[in-house]
């Protein structure tokens, strides 16, 4: 009895882990496959004027919206320059920041429900996005979103604060 006390109560944190960790995993790998989904149909709704709601529908009617294993605190939609040279992106404003940045005019910031956080029109209107050949915008999508530990026995009482980027190019119209 007191060999499989000792022994048990190790194998149950175990078990825990083991669970905890699984979940993580899974919350990570559906919040990577929700921006890459909304930024696909970013880049398929072009410059029409409902392109980001449209596109904040797939994540609240997919798995992370669905789903109440992590919480989506915020939603952003901005512009990545690209330079003329190297081709590497580059967000405008402080879109690579590590917190959700302020105002911007090529940054749009949105909660689950496809409100705005500011509560106004958002600052790129999907409308004046670039979609013509050879002169298209890119586009990033990033996801903040938060992951409350459920068995609570495990690394500390704190949610887990992530965030979760996708870039693409807008397509094209017309050819």
């Amino acid at each position: 009895m007191v060999e499989f006390a000792i022994v048990s109560t190790v194998l149950f944190f175990l078990l825990l882990g083991v669970f905890e960790s699984g979940l993580v995993l899974f919350v990570v790998g559906t919040a990577r496959f929700s921006a890459a989904d909304m930024a696909r149909q970013e880049s398929e709704s072009g410059n029409a004027l409902n392109a980001d709601q449209v596109s904040i529908a797939v994540i609240r009617n997919g798995a992370m919206g669905t789903t109440n294993l992590a919480v989506i605190r915020q939603i952003d939609v901005f512009k990545l320059n690209e330079d003329p040279v190297t081709g590497v992106l580059t967000p405008g404003c402080n879109a690579g920041a590590t917190t959700p940045p302020g105002p911007c005019a090529t940054y749009n910031t949105y909660f689950l429900s496809g409100a705005t956080t500011n509560g106004l029109a958002a600052p790129w209107s999907p409308g004046s996005r670039s979609v013509k050949n050879r002169a298209t915008d890119f586009l990033g999508v990033r996801i903040w979103y938060q992951y409350n530990w459920k068995t609570g026995v495990f690394l500390s009482s704190s949610p887990l604060q992530l965030n979760i980027e996708f870039d693409i190019r807008l397509e094209p119209q017309t050819y």
